[in-house]
């Protein structure tokens, strides 16, 4: 099927080309936004700005499931609605920016991949996972912050309250167990070390995780979404997170400091957690697990602390045993 046959059949149909003063200023917008909001962009305005410059732009009318912007990625091309004021830069156009950023270098038939998904012959891998993270950037970018959101059943925290905010907050808390340092690299150039991070952190159960991400976007593209299936997916997510990151430190921990700040840490946790906001079982085993494990850092705490000065004081009394036979010594020796 050709290309022209694709875009009819999506509900997309072009109109006209961008002029270059349209071109230009999408991409000067848009790569300011991105270098100014995302630290690890600070220093890459001109080659963001170089590369989004090179993207074919279009007008079109849109089908108003795509909203006011959508990249096709078989030819490279932006389609802006042509009743959208280009000027009103929004993350949706951020966000469509991003994965033609993710698609700008071309594959090279040995290694498929775009963003933090992965190609493979008869399926693609984290595509939920890559669709979190670029509106995790795009939000970013548009000075959005984390913030609490409740709805009738649940209390989330997440940095969209429009676009999957179920799926951004599940990002908040992957990075908040990972850390950020890859994220952007992996996301914008397709590298493999946020996923590395992902895998050395979540091991055997990080194919689970991402595999409820997919399973979250899935249903929330579906024409009749059900709320309820994505929120039990979504505490079943972080549920599986906290616990296989928790319990792994704990083994892992052997110092006072790293119990002091994996304690603080666990703490910390319950500001970004999801809860239902009335008293049920999947609220329960969260608190339950939360509750255990802090006891259980006490405790090793308080064990190792004993341990610790037990043999402190062990070592103060053989120093002072041995001064005093110096001593008496010293004086065996000057009354010879």
């Amino acid at each position: 099927m050709n290309i022209e046959k694709s875009l009819i059949m999506l509900g997309i149909i072009p109109t006209r080309k961008f002029e270059f003063n349209e071109t230009n200023y999408i991409a000067k917008a848009v790569a300011e936004k991105l270098a100014d909001n995302i630290h690890e962009l600070g220093d890459s305005y001109n080659e963001l700005y170089m590369r989004i410059y090179n993207c074919n732009m279009s007008y079109a009318q849109i089908a108003p499931k795509f909203g006011n912007v959508v990249y096709f990625y078989p030819n490279n091309t932006l389609y802006f609605d042509e009743k959208f004021d280009i000027v009103k830069i929004d993350e949706k156009v951020i966000q469509e920016c991003v994965h033609y950023l993710q698609n700008f270098r071309k594959f090279d038939g040995s290694e498929q991949r775009i963003g933090v998904c992965n190609f493979a012959e008869f399926k693609i891998y984290c595509l939920g996972l890559n669709e979190a993270v670029t509106q995790y950037i795009a939000s970013k970018a548009i000075g959005e912050k984390p913030h609490r959101k409740n709805n009738e059943s649940i209390s989330i925290y997440t940095i969209n309250d429009k676009y999957y905010p179920y799926l951004t907050s599940l990002v908040i808390q992957l990075l908040f167990f990972v850390g950020e340092k890859n994220l952007i690299k992996s996301a914008i150039d397709g590298t493999v070390d946020f996923e590395n991070d992902l895998y050395n952190t979540f091991e055997g159960n990080t194919n689970k995780i991402l595999s409820n991400f997919d399973a979250i976007l899935d249903e929330n593209n579906e024409e009749k979404r059900s709320e309820e299936k994505i929120i039990q997916l979504y505490m079943e997510t972080q549920k599986m997170m906290c616990m296989t990151y928790f319990d792994k430190i704990y083994i892992r921990i052997d110092t006072l400091k790293e119990i002091e700040e994996y304690t603080h840490k666990l703490n910390e946790y319950g500001k970004i957690v999801g809860r239902m906001l009335e008293n049920n079982e999947l609220n329960d085993e969260i608190n339950e697990y939360t509750n255990k494990m802090e006891s259980k850092l006490n405790k090793k705490y308080i064990d190792l602390y004993a341990k610790q000065s037990k043999h402190s004081l062990i070592v103060v009394y053989q120093n002072k045993l041995l001064n005093f036979f110096r001593r008496i010594a010293n004086w065996i020796g000057n009354r010879a």
